[in-house]
C-alpha cells in the first residue's frame, strides 16, 4: 500500500510540474534555425584593411529572446542549429557568438570581443520555422589589438629568432591563408626544435581577458606561450600555454593567455609572445602561421 501511495504521489507531483511548464500559448513551439556567423569590418569604426583580420571560427551560439516583458535565455547550441521556442508573436532575438577557447570543445565560451547579432521583430508562429541566415558581427568598440600581424608587407621581420631559427614569409601561392602572405617555419629531420618570439614586447595594463587569435597549419607540434618577469625586479622566464597538434589545412584558434599571464606572471604588464616548434618524429617539418591578433580590453 505504501508503494502504491508513493507512486501516486510521484505522478501527482510530476503532473503538476508538467502543467506548470506549459506555456500560455498552448505548448506548440516555433523553431529558430541559426546557420552561421561572419565577422566583418565595421564601416563606422574600421579596424583593418586586411581580410585576414576577420577570419573566425564561431561554432556556437547563445540565443536569447527579448521583448513584451520577456527576457528568456533559450540556451547555448552548436551551429548550425534548430531549436524550439515556446512563444507566439513578435520578439527580438539576440544571438551571442561563441568559440572554443584553445580549440577545446569543453571550453565553449561567448567571445567578449565580438558584438552580438540582434534580429528585430522576429514573428514566432507555432509549428513553423524562422530561419536566421548568416549573421554579421564586428569587433566591439572596446577591443584593443595589442599586436596584429598579417604577414603582408615586412620591411623588418617582426619575429626574433632564438638560435638558428628563421621565420620566412611566403607569398601568393596555395599555402597562404588569406590576403597575400603568411609566416613559415621549416625544419629538417635533424632539427629537434626551433624557438622564436615576437621582436617587440607587448604592454597590457588591463588585468582581464587576453586572447591570441591566429590561423595555423602545421605537420608538427607548435607551442605558444609567454616570456616575462613575474614581478618587478625578478628574473625573466618562459612558460607555454598550449601545444597545438598537427592538422590538415588552415585552422583558426583562440588561445587563452589570461590564465597563464595571471597565475604565472602575476599580470606583469610587459611580456613577449613565444613560439616553439618541435620535431619529435624527425620529419621535414613545415609550420605556417598568419593573422596574429593579441586582443584585450581598451584601457
Amino acid at each position: 500500500m505504501k508503494k502504491i501511495l508513493y507512486i501516486l504521489g510521484l505522478c501527482i507531483v510530476g503532473g503538476l510540474f508538467i502543467t506548470s511548464c506549459k506555456p500560455e500559448e498552448g505548448g506548440i513551439p516555433s523553431f529558430i534555425e541559426v546557420t552561421a556567423f561572419k565577422v566583418e569590418d565595421n564601416p563606422g569604426n574600421s579596424v583593418s584593411r586586411y581580410e585576414g583580420c576577420f577570419t573566425s571560427d564561431i561554432n556556437t551560439v547563445e540565443i536569447t529572446v527579448q521583448g513584451n516583458g520577456v527576457n528568456e535565455l533559450i540556451g547555448v547550441f552548436e551551429l548550425p542549429c534548430r531549436v524550439p521556442v515556446l512563444l507566439t508573436g513578435q520578439y527580438d532575438v539576440v544571438l551571442k557568438p561563441a568559440i572554443k577557447l584553445n580549440g577545446i570543445s569543453g571550453t565553449r565560451s561567448s567571445y567578449p570581443f565580438y558584438t552580438d547579432a540582434v534580429v528585430k521583430n522576429v514573428n514566432f508562429v507555432p509549428d513553423s520555422i524562422v530561419t536566421l541566415d548568416t549573421q554579421v558581427v564586428h569587433y566591439a568598440n572596446y577591443t584593443r589589438f595589442v599586436w596584429e600581424e598579417y604577414c603582408e608587407h615586412w620591411v623588418v621581420n617582426p619575429f626574433l629568432p632564438v638560435g638558428d631559427t628563421t621565420v620566412h614569409i611566403v607569398r601568393g601561392n596555395d599555402t597562404v591563408c588569406s590576403d597575400d602572405g603568411c609566416a613559415a617555419i621549416y625544419m629538417s629531420p635533424s632539427q629537434d626544435s626551433l624557438v622564436f618570439t615576437r621582436k617587440d614586447s607587448c604592454i597590457v595594463n588591463v588585468n582581464d581577458a587576453l586572447i591570441l587569435e591566429m590561423d595555423y597549419w602545421t605537420n608538427v607540434p607548435l607551442e605558444v606561450g609567454m616570456h616575462a618577469k613575474n614581478s618587478s625586479g625578478s628574473t625573466e622566464s618562459t612558460y607555454y600555454a598550449i601545444t597545438l597538434h598537427p592538422n590538415e589545412g588552415w585552422q583558426k584558434i583562440y588561445i587563452q593567455l589570461g590564465r597563464l599571464w595571471g597565475n604565472t606572471f602575476n599580470y606583469y604588464n610587459t611580456f613577449k609572445l613565444v613560439f616553439r616548434v618541435t620535431n619529435p618524429d624527425n620529419i621535414e617539418a613545415k609550420t605556417y602561421m598568419d593573422n596574429f591578433k593579441l586582443t584585450a580590453y581598451r584601457e
